[in-house]
């Protein structure tokens, strides 16, 4: 059963702006257990492949600009992949620390805090300035070392994201494009260099459909409240969080 709850926890939470790593260890201490890293990371192959249904239009679109040698979406794969080495960096040499963080109830909260914050002043960022085709190599840079904090169990990978790119005068709608894309190689990373370490059982399988199903889901309600200007909503229930986390765990 916790490995079924953990799985729907872990759907939801990974596209929605409210951490679903803080999550997981939130409801691993109501449980009473240890820490399953190597769990939590195997989840996160479920939804790699939630997103890769999702965009699977922009992947072939950019897969297909790629063969073409066209230079607008050489340029775009070049700046996703950009986006990503600070995450990988941060994972392969600080992976020790990330995972001892996972244990800190107090760290999480606060850090459910700071993606509150994020959520909240992202719904004022509108600028419309730029596309997902048109912004800079030192923005998507930026936008990948906002990524890298997120590893820290708290700090939301999609709330990150979205409030960098958002900053930084990319529209709404690509804003929420980039940052799905740009999720691909970091939670397929994730859940490979992990897999090791997992000893399967029919729970954890279930566990891993049930996150690739509601992960489809948190997909489409991330995408609809990003560009309805409802961020705040997830801010406000980051503060929540935080305050139960704080105070009772």
């Amino acid at each position: 059963m916790e490995e079924l709850i953990l799985g729907i926890v872990q759907g939801l939470t990974e596209f929605l702006p409210i951490s679903s790593s803080g999550h997981l260890a939130i409801f691993t201490a109501l449980f009473n257990a240890t820490p399953d890293v190597g769990y939590f990371a195997f989840l996160h192959l479920a939804t790699f492949l939630a997103v890769l249904i999702f965009v699977k239009a922009e992947v072939f679109e950019i897969i297909t600009g790629i063969t073409k040698k066209e230079k607008e979406y050489l340029n775009l794969a070049s700046k996703l992949i950009l986006s990503t080495i600070p995450a990988v960096f941060v994972g392969l040499f600080f992976g020790d620390f990330i995972e001892s963080v996972f244990s800190s109830t107090l760290l999480i909260g606060v850090f459910l805090s700071i993606t509150g914050i994020l959520m909240l002043l992202s719904d004022n960022l509108n600028k419309n300035l730029k596309t997902i085709k048109s912004i800079l190599y030192v923005d998507a840079l930026i936008i990948g070392v906002f990524q890298a904090f997120s590893v820290l169990p708290g700090i939301s990978r999609s709330g990150t994201t979205l409030f960098a790119a958002l900053f930084l005068g990319m529209n709404k709608e690509d804003a929420v494009k980039y940052s799905f894309l740009m999720s691909l190689p970091v939670t397929f990373g994730a859940g490979i260099l992990e897999l090791q370490k997992i000893t399967f059982s029919s729970e954890q399988l279930l566990g891993f459909v049930i996150s690739f199903l509601t992960g489809l889901l948190g997909l489409y309600l991330v995408k609809k409240m990003v560009i309805g200007g409802k961020l705040k909503i997830f801010g406000y229930y980051c503060f929540l969080a935080s305050f139960f986390v704080i105070m009772f765990l």
